[in-house]
């Protein structure tokens, strides 16, 4: 299964791609159900990326549910990345095993830019009689993360600073 989600922020791609992935251990800043994250690895991530990947809290118990993310490709010049996300200490009711994320972030002018998140969810064999209700869970959920990249990321970054050529 693939679900593919997209946002319109309103700043430049390069603070966009800067917050999704130089600060790839920040998810908690605009991803609601994260309560706090870190990163794993940090300064030795793949193809220069900044870590090896991250650390989500889902709850606020230490020894609770988290996820574990993995950066699998990243690309500077591309202002994309993929990484695997694998449930740790997750209920057994939780229907994923394993989810792959691929993000880009596109230039649309110089104050806005689009953000593509495609993601690949797979589920348990014992969550396959809900696969037809999953289809309909999961792209919202995953539209919901992207509504927080956007709400962040507008109110929280900085203004970007016109240069007056001469």
């Amino acid at each position: 299964m693939n679900i593919t989600k997209t946002v319109i922020v309103d700043k430049p791609a390069d603070q966009v791609w800067d917050l999704i992935a130089h600060q790839f251990d920040k998810a908690h800043l605009w991803m609601g159900p994260i309560k706090d994250s870190v990163a794993l690895g940090e300064g030795h991530g793949l193809a220069g990326a900044p870590m090896e990947g991250r650390m989500c809290d889902l709850t606020d118990n230490p020894n609770g549910a988290k996820a574990k993310e993995i950066i699998t490709h990243f690309s500077e010049q591309d202002k994309s990345l993929t990484f695997d996300v694998f449930p740790v200490n997750n209920p057994a009711i939780i229907p994923i095993k394993q989810n792959t994320v691929q993000m880009s972030v596109h230039t649309i002018n110089s104050g806005q830019s689009e953000v593509v998140w495609i993601a690949s969810p797979q589920i348990k064999t014992l969550a396959y009689p809900f696969y037809p209700l999953l289809r309909l869970i999961f792209p919202v959920a995953f539209g919901k993360l992207l509504q927080g990249l956007k709400d962040y990321a507008e109110t929280h970054l900085p203004e970007q600073k016109m240069s007056l050529a001469s």
